[in-house]
């Protein structure tokens, strides 16, 4: 029997995050490689990195540890990332390493200099700041590739289109399929499930997220009865029942919002981009996008803390700008399938730089990427209600393939100065 069938996933977090942390005390943090995904904290960060750190303290014998980006007190935002810790046993609170839990003292540098990267491919400032050995020594993502660490990063793996990260991770271990075990299984194709809206065909499933999801499925103990068709995987899979039932219960969870306020679901999904303005090329500004599971619709008539809030959040962080990309299911308009139809919507607001919110506003109208239909604030049922520092224009998203991946790289062009964006 190998090591790995001996440890249970949650028995290698807790005790990696407690020998790291005691390190980390000791000034042995360099010691460690740090495994992370992005600081939005979704199932497919995290579950890559917790893979990605099993892997490679299994198969290469490194010491390792999983971390999430995500602060303790967010972690209850997410319910589909609660139901899938649930479904392999993983306590949240002994066994996760959340990045506040890393002691690091006023003007002193993160206390580990190795990181590998899952689900992103640029190291978060915090990281590298005051800390000139910061190396980045693997990379496995499916965003746009910024072109760095090809140097230092082995594996470097930026798979572009992949409906998952953690489909890529999954690969790794095809030819190790002994360090594979019915947790990491279920856990990475929970997050391939969410990622790819249940691998449905002709939506953002790639041919390595049905092969990631075909070598995964038959290890995974509730899906047994489907495992005895994996053909169905690429040709119907929408016909695995048992598959589908756990993809329904994700989306149902990951929608469950309502009860949340406007500054927790600004922070659920959030990440944060440091651009260069063209017309203030001598500094950066900071830019939030974060993505939220229900239309404006429902959410600002609902919340009249909304406006508040939002400007609190923008203040907190130092944003220049803030970006709020919706994407829920209109109960309101029934598609062909018969299910509710895709929604998607964006709105910005801009602090402090009107010039900015202009060159921005007028480059989002005319965006063919995104097919974007400016609306008024009346057609959500209220009025703008952000004081005179706060410029802001909302749309409704016709292109409602196009996600946070795709809007990143725009708002960046859009607010950096190239050429051509309104065709890009």
């Amino acid at each position: 029997m190998s090591s790995s069938s001996r440890t249970s996933l949650s028995s290698f977090l807790r005790e990696s995050k407690a020998a790291y942390l005691a390190d980390v005390k000791e000034g042995r943090g360099r010691e460690w490689t740090v495994v992370m995904g992005n600081e939005a904290g979704d199932l497919d960060s995290i579950a890559s990195a917790m893979a990605y750190a099993w892997y490679t303290s299994r198969v290469n014998s490194d010491t390792t540890v999983s971390l999430t980006q995500t602060p303790r007190a967010d972690l209850h935002l997410r319910a589909e990332n609660l139901y899938a810790f649930q479904l392999v046993h993983i306590n949240p609170e002994t066994d996760i390493l959340c990045v506040d839990d890393v002691p690091v003292p006023p003007s002193q540098p993160f206390p580990s200099s190795r990181f590998a990267l899952v689900d992103h491919n640029r190291l978060h400032p915090r990281f590298s700041h005051d800390n000139p050995d910061a190396r980045v020594v693997a990379v496995i993502d499916h965003h746009e590739d910024e072109g760095l660490y090809k140097d230092t990063a082995d594996p470097r793996i930026v798979a572009v289109p992949t409906g998952s990260c953690s489909s890529l991770v999954a690969r790794l271990f095809e030819e190790h399929p002994g360090h594979m075990t019915p947790e990491l299984a279920t856990l990475l194709l929970c997050s391939i499930l969410i990622d790819t809206n249940g691998l449905r065909r002709g939506g953002k499933a790639e041919e390595a997220d049905y092969r990631a999801a075909s070598f995964l499925i038959p290890l995974v103990h509730a899906l047994q009865n489907d495992a005895q068709s994996p053909g169905l995987v690429r040709q119907a899979p929408e016909a695995m029942e048992r598959l589908q039932e756990l993809h329904a219960t994700l989306q149902s969870k990951k929608a469950s919002v309502t009860h949340l306020s406007t500054r927790d679901l600004l922070r659920r999904d959030y990440k944060e981009y440091a651009f260069t303005p063209a017309h203030t090329p001598s500094k950066e500004i900071l830019v939030g996008l974060t993505s939220v599971p229900i239309g404006f619709k429902s959410w600002l008539p609902c919340d009249p803390d909304f406006w508040s809030q939002t400007e609190q959040f923008m203040v907190e962080r130092g944003l220049t700008v803030l970006g709020i990309l919706t994407s829920f299911r209109d109960a309101e308009k029934v598609g062909k399938s018969g299910k509710a139809k895709h929604r998607r919507e964006q709105m910005y607001v801009v602090r402090d730089d009107e010039d900015l919110a202009k060159t921005l506003f007028d480059a989002l109208d005319k965006c063919e990427e995104l097919e974007l239909k400016r609306k008024t604030f009346p057609e959500f049922g209220v009025h703008k209600g952000f004081g005179p520092a706060f410029r802001t224009r909302i749309w409704k998203q016709k292109n409602v393939a196009a996600t946070r991946k795709t809007t990143a790289p725009l708002v960046k062009a859009i607010i950096e100065g190239r050429r051509g964006v309104a065709n890009l």
